[in-house]
């Protein structure tokens, strides 16, 4: 009999150790389940307040991003516009006869700016070929020249549309054609 029992203890020690190694294999399995839904369900599975902000929350960064992507598609491409068909020629100032002969294209900030200096071009004619007029075969020449009589063409022609900021009306002033004698 002392054998029965001696034979039984290990039986049911290893019966116990058993069950518990599969209770813990269970509560495992459970912990990692639901762990696993709460980490890959969906806001509609969860509470409709909370779906809800997340949808309006979403749908404004939307907005924002097309608004984003169209001001950056405005922005990427740029708009040009020629002042007049044919070149200007004038004669410049100082006492040799010189002429100095410019076509010249500008880099608009928005395309209704075209229509803008379409509105008031007189004027900006008027202006452009006042300025080449004032100017000496000597400053026309070089480099320096070019860049200054450029810039304070913008600011002529900016002056006239009344823009305020750097970044509206005429951005740029290029010269396609020059030549000077």
């Amino acid at each position: 009999m002392s054998e029965a029992k001696a034979e039984a203890a290990p039986k049911s020690k290893k019966n116990i150790l058993l069950i518990i190694v599969a209770a813990v294999l269970v509560l495992i399995l459970i912990l990692g389940g639901a762990l696993a839904f709460f980490l890959l369900k969906s806001p509609a599975e969860g509470n409709a307040e909370e779906a809800t902000a997340e949808a309006a929350a979403h749908g404004e960064e939307k907005k924002k991003e097309k608004k984003k992507e169209k001001k950056s598609e405005e922005h990427a491409k740029p708009v040009f516009a020629k002042l007049q068909d044919q070149p200007f020629t004038v004669n410049l100032s100082g006492e040799a006869e010189s002429v100095l002969q410019v076509e010249i294209m500008v880099e608009l900030a928005e395309e209704h700016d075209k229509d803008r200096i379409t509105a008031v071009q007189p004027k900006i004619l008027d202006a452009v070929n006042r300025l080449l007029r004032a100017k000496t075969l000597e400053e026309v020449k070089t480099p320096q020249g070019q860049e200054e009589l450029a810039r304070q063409i913008r600011e002529k022609i900016n002056a006239i549309l009344e823009v305020e900021a750097k970044d509206e009306g005429v951005l740029s002033v290029n010269f396609t054609k020059y030549f000077y004698q």
